[in-house]
Parts: structure tokens; C-alpha cells; sequence
């Protein structure tokens, strides 16, 4: 696992170093972390998908962590992006770019541990699949690869990254094999979107890193931005800093 740390502070960035060090020698998993000290050296070296996470200063001069995180996404890289910062005042922006937490300085290591323990959880969901039938040939797919699901003829519509699946699988069985999927959300009856393909949100739905627009129901929308907002925020202490 590849992380990387953007911090101008060298003594914030080191305490959050050892922190995510001992984290996972507990846990016996090999990690390799890059630091650097301004954005402009992380993109020197940068391709997308090098990262699996990365942890964000907001307030750096030269390129700000905001702008970096722009680009990054622009670049259509959905690694987990962390802020690290001393004000919540671009928590809602973060929002925009897909981060997935907003810690504040000075940090807790409980708070970071669990933040940690919240990618573990997505990661080791990522490795899931499906079974499905399509053109009665039996198919397995990638939880990750699916973009969002709809219902076609009666039958479910998988969108993932290598095109429309079809199956006659019924909407309703589809939706109890991901019941315990946190990072699918129901959009409008009968469509669902993977939240960890979703690079920006707006009123009238969610972009996705491969272009689509997903739309959302009218009624209800509001209840279902919170929801995309719950899963990406750590907390509820997170959310309501919003």
C-alpha cells in the first residue's frame, strides 16, 4: 500500500507519519510512505493510481492543498484523499472534490487510527464481486468496476468500466447481494450509484470519474446529498462542521 503525505510542516507531517506507521505494523500490513513539502514536488513524480491514500495540508504556499486535490481528480484519480488542516473552513469544498475525511489540527491519533480503520474496510470490500448471468454465460463482477446499477426490461443494468452488463437478475435480488455494501446509494427506485466512483456532486446529480452524470430524485434530494456527505466524513462530528 502507497501513501502519501503533502505538508509544508515538517513536524505535523512526521507526527503523522509515525502515527500511520505504527498503525500498520499492528497490523502487519507493508506500507510505503512518500513525503513531501509542497505540491509541487508531489506532482514532479506523480502518476494516477500511485496512491492509494493521500493526506492533504490545505494551507501551503505555492499550490494549496485544495488546488492540488483538483487536479488530481481532474486526472480522474480516485485514490482516498485525507485534509489535514488547522480550520474547517473549506470543509464543504472538500466535499466537491471527493475528499473522503477532514481532519483537524492538532490530531488525534484515536481519530486517525479510526479513519484508518475506515479505508481498511473499503479496501477489503473493493476485492468483492458479484456473480451474475449475462447472455447465459455466468460472470463475475468487481464491486469496484461497477459504476452504478439500473433497472433494464425488468432486469438489472450493470454499468461498470468495461461497459453495460446485463442481467436478468431482478433489480430487488441485485439490491440484497450489496445490502451490506455501505458505498452504494440509491439514487431514484430502481437505480443505484457507487459512491467510491463519484468525483463531484451537484443539484441535479453526481459526476462520475468516467464522465457519466447520475441523477438524483427531486424528492428527497436533500436526504440523499447527506447521505453521500455521511459516507464521505469520517464522523457526525465531521458533518456538522459542514
Amino acid at each position: 500500500m502507497n501513501i502519501a503525505i503533502i505538508d509544508d510542516i515538517s513536524m505535523d507531517a512526521e507526527a503523522l507519519k509515525s502515527i500511520i506507521v505504527s498503525y500498520f505494523e499492528k497490523k502487519h500490513i507493508l506500507t510505503e510512505i512518500c513525503q513531501f513539502f509542497n505540491a509541487e514536488d508531489f506532482f514532479e513524480n506523480y502518476q494516477p493510481g500511485k496512491f492509494q491514500i493521500l493526506f492533504l495540508d490545505i494551507y501551503m504556499d505555492g499550490m494549496t492543498g485544495m488546488e492540488a486535490a483538483r487536479r488530481i481528480r481532474r486526472q480522474s484519480d480516485n485514490c482516498i484523499l485525507v485534509f489535514v488542516t488547522t480550520s474547517s473552513d473549506f470543509a464543504v469544498e472538500s466535499y466537491d472534490v471527493g475528499a473522503s475525511y477532514y481532519l483537524l489540527k492538532p490530531f488525534q491519533p484515536k481519530k486517525l487510527c479510526s479513519i484508518l480503520d475506515s479505508f481498511q474496510s473499503r479496501y477489503l470490500l473493493a476485492s468483492r464481486y458479484i456473480e451474475v448471468v449475462s447472455d447465459r454465460i455466468p460472470i463475475r463482477v468487481p464491486l469496484r468496476s461497477i459504476l452504478y446499477a439500473d433497472t433494464f426490461r425488468n432486469a438489472v443494468c450493470l454499468h461498470t468500466d468495461v461497459g453495460p452488463v446485463r442481467s436478468y437478475l431482478t433489480f430487488h435480488k441485485f439490491e440484497e447481494q450489496i445490502r451490506d455494501c455501505p458505498n452504494f446509494l440509491s439514487c431514484y427506485r430502481g437505480c443505484v450509484v457507487n459512491m467510491d466512483r463519484i468525483q463531484e456532486a451537484s443539484e441535479e446529480g453526481f459526476l462520475l470519474d468516467n464522465g457519466e452524470v447520475v441523477q438524483i430524485r427531486k424528492r428527497g434530494s436533500s436526504a440523499i446529498r447527506k447521505a453521500y456527505l455521511q459516507y464521505l466524513f469520517a464522523s457526525d462530528e465531521e458533518i456538522s462542521q459542514l
